[in-house]
């Protein structure tokens, strides 16, 4: 428990307890140039499709493109039970992101977010009245953005996640002392995320280098 294996995770993760949830963020599968030698980013359709095979019958949140996600993560794990939509300010064409989620069901009412009327009499009764400091979170937001260039959060990593949509993740879908598995943990921004929140974490990645970052970055929060 709590530690980044280096490897492939197909090779790790029958020998792992099966008392986890997933949080991850695979590569792309568009030929990123991003990832340099350690991965690719290439495979055939049918390639990628059987990896993500791996997590069939499993609590998983997958965070990927829309495109993507209908090409590749519904044929390998089938219809979410949940959807959600990560939009962020950018440049790039790709303005948002989808998140489904598979056997585990959120609990919105974990993350609140401000009313979007509260000049409205009815919600300053309510909030009079019960003390509620928000509505809970939607099945979209916003508020969170990229990791740009000049972020503090930025590793040598070229495209991770913030450790706040991590944390929002982790929050939704579990409770202090569960275990998180991210098999493609890049610099370990969900581990870490997992770690501040109270949950024991385990992450794996093929690349040597990234596992060194994650580690680091994990001994540093300490």
């Amino acid at each position: 428990m709590n530690e980044i294996i280096h490897g492939d995770f197909r090779d790790i993760i029958l020998d792992i307890d099966n008392d986890f949830t997933i949080i991850t963020d695979p590569p792309y599968n568009i030929q990123f140039k991003g990832y340099k030698q350690e991965y690719a980013d290439n495979m055939s359709d049918e390639e990628y499709i059987e990896m993500l095979c791996w997590f069939q019958c499993r609590p998983i949140a997958i965070i990927h493109y829309p495109e993507e996600m209908m090409k590749y993560v519904v044929p390998a794990l089938g219809i979410p039970n949940e959807v959600l939509c990560w939009c962020y300010n950018t440049n790039m064409k790709r303005a948002f992101r989808l998140i489904n989620i598979y056997g585990v069901k959120p609990n919105f009412n974990k993350v609140k977010q401000p009313y979007k009327n509260p000049n409205d009499k009815r919600i300053k009764a309510y909030i009079a009245k019960t003390g509620s400091n928000g509505a809970r979170i939607y099945d979209w937001f916003s508020d969170i953005q990229q990791v740009k260039n000049v972020s503090k959060e930025k590793t040598e990593h070229p495209c991770p996640i913030p450790i706040e949509l991590a944390k929002r993740l982790i929050i939704l879908l579990t409770k202090k002392g569960d275990l998180i598995l991210d098999p493609f943990c890049g610099g370990g921004t969900v581990c870490l995320a997992a770690k501040q929140l109270g949950r024991r974490y385990i992450g794996i990645d093929i690349s040597k280098r990234y596992c060194d970052i994650a580690r680091e970055r994990l001994k540093e929060s300490s």
